[in-house]
């Protein structure tokens, strides 16, 4: 019997071990790094873009604030790259304590361990996972990134995270995001990207502003006549309005009308 040479045995051994890395989740992955700080990039959907550290942009000047100055406005335009999503978690006994989404740029610290670009429907399952069990901050920015990922549709997830997310913050990202999406569908604009929208008209301002006085009131008044505005009126700024102000409230009668007009199954 001819045995394999120490060469080809330890390249057998290798290859063998990286297709074991490849099959590994993307929860191991993290899970594998230890404590600190783990790093991964994946594509951004169409339409926004950031600075590689605090600012990111959606489209028609809807700016995302996180860790920057006021001298930062000024180079913003021209700093504002197309992609990848960067996400650095900082992890502790197996838990993810701090997230971080940025869209460009690299950290790269030596005490980084960078997972390098991963698919984005994988990087969105696993961040709305993650959403899902989060008990802090951490719930929120995880669906932010799950959002901005290419080639995805999280809208079903956010649904059931908007319902039954562990923390306040991560329920409350995700209904502002059902929001968005359910005003985007019902105006027949894009989401992400500008909308070369006119600017909003004196009586559309009074109008809504009539809208969040109305949002203020008790639940019960207010909620069922959102939901009219938001169903009814013909004037897509004030349906805009009355779907934000529905993503704000919480309540399950306007979760379960982002969920119908999105064409989400419960």
């Amino acid at each position: 019997m001819r045995y394999p040479s120490i060469a080809a045995a330890a390249a057998l051994v290798a290859a063998l071990g990286s297709g074991r890395a490849a099959a590994q989740t993307l929860a191991q992955r993290v899970s594998g790094a230890g404590d600190g700080r783990v790093q991964l990039r994946f594509a951004s959907r169409p339409g926004v873009c950031g600075d590689g550290r605090g600012l990111i942009s959606t489209g028609d000047h809807d700016i995302m604030r996180a860790n920057w100055s006021t001298g930062d406005a000024a180079n913003w335009p021209r700093a504002c790259a197309p992609g990848p999503v960067r996400v650095v978690m900082s992890t502790s006994h197996g838990d993810v304590d701090r997230l971080r989404v940025s869209i460009g740029g690299n950290d790269s610290d030596a005490t980084v361990h960078d997972l390098g670009t991963v698919s984005a429907p994988e990087a969105a399952d696993y961040l709305l996972g993650l959403a899902r069990t989060a008990s802090n901050s951490v719930g929120d920015d995880a669906v932010l990134a799950a959002v901005l990922a290419d080639s995805t549709t999280p809208w079903p997830s956010l649904l059931t995270l908007a319902r039954d997310a562990r923390s306040e913050d991560a329920r409350q990202g995700a209904a502002f995001w059902l929001g968005r999406a359910a005003a985007a569908s019902v105006n027949g604009t894009p989401l992400f990207g500008d909308s070369d929208a006119p600017a909003e008209t004196s009586d559309e301002e009074v109008r809504g502003q009539a809208i969040f006085a109305l949002s203020q009131q008790p639940h019960n008044e207010s909620v069922p006549v959102l939901i009219q505005v938001a169903r009814t009126n013909a004037d897509p700024v004030l349906r805009s309005k009355a779907l934000f102000w529905l993503s704000q409230s919480g309540d399950d009668r306007a979760i379960d009308l982002f969920g119908q007009i999105l064409h989400v199954e419960r």
